[in-house]
């Protein structure tokens, strides 16, 4: 199954620029990105196997000190070409051209995955395809596995209406996309069976680990 918007969320015309654009972190699209990394790397310091959900150009992976192996998956060939040459010096890389979704069609190809990553890429995914996009990591998961989400959300319906009129020149961006709503996205993940730990990077981004 193939994500609704895959097309339209795919980056080959931006691939070239991403990276001078996250780096602006005066921007509150990516404010708080370079702490992100880090907690990333902290918390995958006793993972071997990852899946990298959403790549790009390989700003996620770079950030993990620690690993014998990362599947680096994402839709754009360009963010990819960028990724391999981001990671040219590294071990056991593998990466992977398909849509989030579409890569669990065929996830046997895996060896025992612990933990899946995936940082400002989820938020391309509508909140039913979200839910699915759990079930499915909560599948492929070994117990004792974890997933971390760091991403785009809103802490609540209110606190998205509070973000609205914090940010007025970010509404066109707000409407574009599928920000997580936390208060939602959490009931599903528990209810699945992970447990949840959560940290706030900024206004508009926060991240989670589930355990399962």
């Amino acid at each position: 199954m193939k994500s609704k918007f895959a097309q339209k969320f795919n980056h080959d015309p931006s691939a070239a620029i991403y990276d001078q654009v996250v780096k602006n972190e005066k921007h509150p699209i990516r404010t708080g990105y370079s702490n992100m990394m880090k907690w990333v790397n902290e918390n995958t310091q006793d993972s071997n196997i990852i899946v990298d959900l959403g790549c790009g150009t390989g700003n996620t992976t770079k950030a993990v000190e620690f690993f014998d192996k990362i599947y680096c998956v994402d839709v754009s060939q360009n963010m990819l070409n960028i990724a391999r040459i981001k990671l040219k010096n590294e071990k056991n890389i593998i990466f992977i051209k398909t849509d989030l979704l579409e890569l669990f069609d065929d996830h046997q190809k895996f060896e025992t995955v612990d933990t899946i990553i995936s940082t400002f890429a989820i938020h391309h995914l509508t909140q039913e395809e979200k839910h699915l996009l759990f079930e499915k990591v909560y599948m492929l998961l070994p117990k004792g596995g974890k997933v971390i989400f760091g991403d785009l959300m809103f802490k609540s319906s209110n606190y998205e209406n509070e973000m609205r009129e914090k940010y007025p020149e970010l509404i066109g961006d707000f409407d574009d996309e599928y920000y997580w709503n936390l208060e939602d996205e959490l009931k599903i993940l528990q209810s699945l069976g992970f447990r949840i730990e959560i940290t706030k990077f900024s206004d508009l981004s926060w991240g989670i680990i589930g355990e399962k």
